[in-house]
């Protein structure tokens, strides 16, 4: 096949649960599933590779989840926050010092440290920020600012680089950032436009071996990046808006998306092998 070429990957329904906004898939083995987040619905899930679901209300709209030392992270409108699977209860580590905006998007480094960004609850001012927050110490600390809507954060560990975009319409770029040492990113250098591609960039992962794949919202897209920035991947997905993919064990991707009148809004999954090494 064309490194180009289009293909199609086979999503189906995980589970039956809807979100009005599906965001922020994550792998927790302790939990043998699936943790994702419904920003529009205020909920917090967690799905088996059965597909059992379990959903909980968050106090506010969250942004991101992640899986960090054993532990389920949540980012809203007022801070970060750890959720307590026997209570169901969220403790908030670190507060934002701003208000009118929630988080966003998220990815853990090697560290186990969470990068995360922020965004306008309306959407409409460039005060977005990207923090770097350290559950060992609760600290949270803005390392680069100026976003509309920050997203495909990632990670790549060979290349030691942040991957970031900002996927408002005016916009659509990626960059990367080099990690100088554990608490500086060098400068913002572009990874790609998304200026003549199918939807605008989303929500990211990187792969084992450096690919860099992401959600092409509004284009029913999901692409996949080699690590010098060129598509090698077109995979036409069945829901307009997807958001964000996340790794499972044994081969398993799942992709998360609106809401809509066909499969939007829940887990999807596929489970094509040789496609994508781990991450």
């Amino acid at each position: 096949m064309d490194q180009t070429a289009e293909d199609t990957l086979v999503f189906e329904p995980l589970t039956d649960t809807r979100a009005i906004l599906g965001e922020s898939p994550v792998w927790s083995p302790l939990d043998n599933g699936f943790w994702w987040i419904d920003i529009g619905g205020r909920k917090l899930m967690r799905t088996e590779l059965t597909g059992k679901t379990a959903a909980w209300g968050t106090p506010e709209m969250p942004g991101f989840v992640q899986y960090v030392a054993k532990q389920i992270i949540v980012g809203m409108e007022s801070g970060v926050f750890a959720f307590h699977r026997k209570t169901g209860e969220f403790e908030r580590l670190a507060a934002l010092p701003e208000t009118g905006v929630r988080f966003n998007d998220a990815c853990t480094d090697a560290m186990g440290r969470i990068w995360a960004g922020t965004m306008d609850l309306d959407n409409q001012r460039d005060n977005g920020v990207l923090y770097l927050f350290d559950i060992a110490t609760a600290s949270l600390v803005p390392k680069l600012e100026g976003f509309r809507t920050i997203n495909g954060l990632a990670m790549d560990e060979d290349h030691i680089r942040l991957f970031v975009s900002d996927s408002h319409p005016s916009l659509q770029t990626v960059w990367t950032c080099k990690l100088l040492d554990e608490f500086s990113l060098g400068r913002r250098e572009l990874f790609t436009s998304f200026e003549l591609l199918d939807g605008r960039p989303d929500g990211a992962v990187v792969d084992a071996k450096g690919h860099y794949w992401i959600a092409g919202v509004d284009g029913a897209m999901l692409y996949r990046f080699s690590p010098d920035g060129q598509v090698s991947r077109r995979h036409k997905v069945p829901v307009m808006k997807p958001t964000k993919p996340a790794f499972g064990p044994d081969g398993v991707m799942v992709l998360t998306s609106f809401k809509d009148d066909h499969l939007g809004g829940r887990l999807l999954v596929t489970r094509r092998r040789r496609t994508f090494p781990p991450a």
